[in-house]
């Protein structure tokens, strides 16, 4: 390559500039698409830290489950357990001598005085418990009356919120609301409470949780928090809000002779990045019934102490039924008790998954400008391109790399839409340099040819691969048009969960590209809005549900098509009909269409004339239904004017009389009037090409068994 044949750097790297500003423009604009990205990738990067490869986290098993699941219910015999059954778990719980006791189960208000006052018995016997609590958790928080809450619930909360100096650090965090409280007479004999709420991200699935949330001049812990603090033997005034992190100061772990800080990363909500350890089997798990019939055996009793004192135990219901599930990356239907325990397991295991800082993700980004700059200084497409795909595969690898070996998270989301718009821009430049070298009318004459063919290819996807003929009908089609790009189209699709079919002929005026693109309007406007009336048809009432379906749905097409594309100056013919297989009643709307014609015997039974304006024509044009039952033998023969204007080489039209003759002819199928239609049509036109576009659409119900 000479100097003078090599693209200018300058031009290329205002391209780069560009692509990675409406990058930041588009995550500016719509953050939560940007950043979604970012999180579903992260997603697929959990299976390297979870399918027993060597960067798979080790489960800390100081926190292990009591699962209420179907198998305890089974050897309960109950399976609807009480207050008295999870008394009873607290109170073995307390005898194992678990270190603290996670119970994800809100206790809220009074039930059975017997079985309350066992829960509370146990709880003050056991002491080390957390129960769970609620809140709406806002980001703006409105100004609310404070007397429309529990005098007792509220007290509590006052009292029991922890007093923390936090600065500006935490003016975004969640702010708890609407609290629902497990009752205050059994939070106070126990630990204490921490909420259970959980914000999933933009596309619903559950990734961070948050640790602490405001209330009122303090803050209240979550579940998980309290619980950790607790088996840290962490008070309240040892927790530290900083500018990205929640220290816990001087933790001690059970059996630990030395005291360390605990500095928990979180973001400006306050929310910490969950560590999922895998699917929910990989946890310890006991079942329910086996804690609650611990103390019947001592010897047994004797064991559980010694698997599992001085460990965290979260009780939680998991049994079928339960409402407690979501979704996380690892997971599609998660039991939320996993997502506590999971937040309690990377808090203990101190495996944070952090975030890269913002300016070493703008250094990334400007690496792949640079690359990308670079790559597109060669002569060969094909390299520029498989170059900047093998950048993109570099990217994602090193950013699973690290997060596999890391625990570091690389928003790539970013650089790859950078990477993408900066080939895709310097490509178009590029092309358009080289394109300057050729005649203008050629290169328009290539663009205009170019455009055409994608617009039949994707106007012929608009017709419908196959017709969707009900049992004892049939129904074939013929479609040619004049240019590459056509105005007229046919549609048949099945209703009412394939009760019934809706046929459609319509003929857009004009031709070319402009027609083709109304025809795409009309048929995607005029099914969209048929298929959404698809529920609720009934047997008995099928006239009104057609009627109410064909006439809304032409109507409705017809005001957007006017109303917002009046000034075009577009219109339809159009012709929609429903049809019921089982009696073959046709409802329909005749939007200034060519009748379509009913032959019985081989004579013109029914003309289906028109009920209502060509669509688009005028806005609030007013359309009426009309029906006609096909019998058996019947054919329903549908057309546009290309058919019957089509000149043979003297200019003699083809003429509806010749094709309502030859659609007549007995015995012959759909598929066979069809046929020879379209072959006197060719023998008729000759070497000239149809001046119009050319659609024929056939529906005959079969006739009567012999």
């Amino acid at each position: 390559m000479t100097t003078a044949e090599k693209p200018a750097w300058r031009p290329l790297l205002l391209v780069a500039v560009c692509a990675w500003a409406a990058v930041h423009l588009i995550h500016l604009v719509f953050p939560e698409g940007l950043d979604t990205w970012n999180e579903r990738l992260v997603d697929r990067f959990f299976p390297l830290k979870t399918a027993g490869s060597s960067w798979q986290t080790p489960y800390d098993d100081a926190i292990v489950h009591v699962d209420l699941n179907n198998t305890s219910l089974l050897a309960l015999k109950d399976f609807h357990p009480s207050r008295a059954h999870y008394a009873r778990v607290i109170a073995n719980l307390g005898k194992i001598k678990v270190a603290v006791q996670m119970c994800d189960i809100i206790f809220a208000g009074e039930t059975n005085e017997t079985n309350d006052r066992l829960l509370m018995e146990a709880a003050g016997a056991a002491r080390e418990v957390v129960f769970g609590m609620a809140f709406r958790l806002v980001a703006d928080p409105q100004p609310r009356d404070g007397s429309a809450q529990d005098p007792l619930t509220l007290a509590y909360l006052r009292q029991s919120m922890w007093k923390l100096p936090a600065a500006g650090a935490v003016d975004e965090f969640y702010t708890g609301t609407d609290p629902l409280i497990t009752l205050v007479p059994l939070a106070e004999l126990s630990l204490g409470l921490g909420f259970l709420t959980l914000i999933p991200d933009a596309d619903g699935v559950i990734r961070r949780l948050p640790l602490i949330a405001r209330l009122e001049e303090g803050f209240y812990p979550s579940f998980a928090l309290k619980a950790v603090c607790d088996y840290f033997k962490v008070p309240p005034g040892r927790v530290e809000i900083g500018p990205g992190s929640i220290t816990l100061k001087g933790a001690l772990r059970p059996g630990a002779s030395q005291a360390r800080d605990i500095r928990i990363p979180v973001d400006a909500r306050g929310c910490m990045r969950i560590h999922f350890v895998g699917p929910w089997g990989r946890m310890k798990h006991y079942h329910f019934s086996d804690v609650y019939a611990a103390a019947d055996d001592p010897g047994r009793l004797e064991q559980w102490q010694e698997e599992l004192s001085g460990k965290i135990a979260l009780v939680s219901d998991v049994s079928t039924g339960s409402a407690d599930m979501g979704q996380v990356p690892i997971d599609e239907s998660y039991p939320l008790s996993g997502v506590h325990a999971n937040a309690v397991h990377t808090i203990l295991s101190e495996t944070f998954l952090r975030e890269m800082p913002a300016l070493a993700s703008r250094g990334v980004e400007a690496g792949v400008i640079i690359a990308l700059l670079l790559l597109s200084l060669h002569r060969s497409a094909v390299v520029f391109a498989a170059g900047t795909a093998g950048m993109a595969v570099v990217l994602v690898s090193a950013a699973g790399l690290l997060f596999a070996a890391a625990n570091r998270i690389v928003p790539v989301a970013q650089p790859l839409l950078v990477l993408l718009m900066g080939w895709a821009g310097m490509s178009v430049w590029q092309a358009v340099e080289n394109a300057r070298r050729r005649a203008e009318i050629q290169k328009a004459r290539q663009i205009a040819e170019h455009e055409l063919e994608i617009g039949r290819k994707i106007q012929a996807g608009f017709l419908p691969a196959e017709l969707p003929a009900p049992r004892g009908w049939q129904i074939a089609a013929h479609f040619q048009p004049a240019r590459q790009v056509s105005g007229d189209f046919y549609d048949v699709f099945a209703m009412a969960q394939g009760r019934c079919t809706g046929i459609v002929m319509a003929d857009v005026c004009d031709h070319g590209v402009g027609s083709a693109l109304f025809m795409a309007l009309t048929r995607s406007l005029l099914r969209a809005y048929a298929l959404q009336h698809q529920p609720g048809l009934d047997p008995a009432d099928f006239l009104a549900w057609s009627e109410r379906v064909a006439v809304d749905a032409v109507r409705q097409t017809n005001e957007y098509i006017a109303g917002t594309h009046g000034e075009a100056g577009m219109f339809a013919t159009l012709f929609f009909g429903i049809l019921d297989p089982a009696t073959g009643r046709l409802r329909f709307v005749n939007g200034g269409h060519e009748p379509p014609l009913v032959l019985r015997g081989g004579q013109v039974l029914h003309r289906l004339k028109a009920t209502g304006l060509a669509v688009g024509a005028m806005a609030g044009a007013r359309f009426r239904a009309a029906d006609v039952v096909l019998e058996p033998g019947d054919c329903l023969l549908l057309y546009t004017d290309g058919v019957t204007d089509a000149a043979d080489a003297a200019g003699n039209h083809f003429s509806k009389a010749r094709l309502t003759a030859l659609a007549a002819e007995l015995p012959l199928t759909a598929r066979e009037t069809v046929a020879r239609v379209v072959a006197e049509l060719d023998r008729h036109v000759g070497r000239s090409s149809p001046s119009d576009d050319v659609t024929l659409l056939v529906v005959r119900r079969d006739p009567p068994a012999a």
